[in-house]
């Protein structure tokens, strides 16, 4: 029912000092629904091991799907009964399974001696920050689509032969301000949405990418090209492009996930 496309790809500021690529970007195709998930790491000082956590968090955001779907059967139904508590199920379960990620991480590389000087730097650091990331998730399905995300980046779907933004703004993301799964409060920042539409694609993408544009709608007009690049089996030339345009506009990692549904 479904075909999908994820790739990563290091900022050209990261090429330039050898920092490693912060973004993660992953996909699952089962049977009758599918999954795409874009994460970015916040690489900040404070936040030096950012590149696991956002590796961490697309791998457990599919797990926690998969498991959802297992346990309870039909997405459809269960966010038709109650949608705000199925999403709050499905954001508690990734929340806590990254936090378990982060624990048996930390357990098995435990901190060197430069970022126990980092975390002494700022009187100590809370392990969740150290990995801290945001997170976009689609789920589309037989019926319907849905999303969550928490902190920055884009969430766009094909509609009708419209690109849409169909994720509720967060008026808490303000300049380069974010929420994060590192909050303390992280379930609270959660937004989401669950559309009966059928979606003809989605696309996630991590903040590097609508920040490489001049407008929103050159953004939009990309979106739609990926979802064609995907559905024709055409994606080789999207990483050395998605390199050039960091290159040229925002110097970051750049993240894209692409479901697109096969009629």
């Amino acid at each position: 029912m479904f075909k999908g496309y994820a790739l990563s790809v290091r900022g050209a500021s990261h090429e330039e000092d050898g920092s490693v690529c912060q973004d993660s970007a992953r996909i699952y195709i089962g049977e009758d629904f599918a999954v795409a998930a874009v994460a970015d790491g916040h690489g900040s000082e404070k936040h030096f091991r950012s590149a696991s956590g956002s590796e961490m968090a697309t791998r457990v955001a599919i797990r926690s799907l998969c498991d959802f779907k297992e346990r309870n059967g039909s997405f459809k139904e269960m966010f038709a009964r109650n949608e705000q508590n199925a999403a709050r199920r499905i954001a508690g379960n990734m929340i806590c399974g990254w936090n378990s990620e982060i624990a048996a991480h930390i357990r098995l590389l435990p901190l060197t001696g430069h970022e126990r000087a980092i975390v002494e730097k700022y009187g100590g650091i809370a392990n969740e920050v150290m990995y801290g990331a945001t997170l976009i998730v689609a789920c589309m399905f037989e019926g319907g689509c849905f999303g969550l995300q928490i902190g920055d980046g884009d969430f766009c779907a094909l509609s009708g032969g419209e690109m849409i933004f169909p994720m509720p703004e967060d008026a808490k993301l303000v300049g380069n301000l974010t929420t994060s799964l590192c909050d303390s409060d992280a379930i609270a920042n959660f937004r989401y949405f669950c559309s009966d539409k059928e979606f003809s694609g989605v696309m996630l993408s991590s903040d590097g990418l609508i920040n490489s544009f001049v407008n929103v709608n050159d953004y939009l007009k990309f979106g739609q090209r990926v979802l064609s690049a995907v559905e024709s089996g055409l994606t080789r030339p999207l990483e050395e492009h998605l390199k050039t345009r960091s290159r040229s506009g925002s110097r970051d990692d750049i993240s894209i996930s692409a479901l697109e549904r096969v009629l």
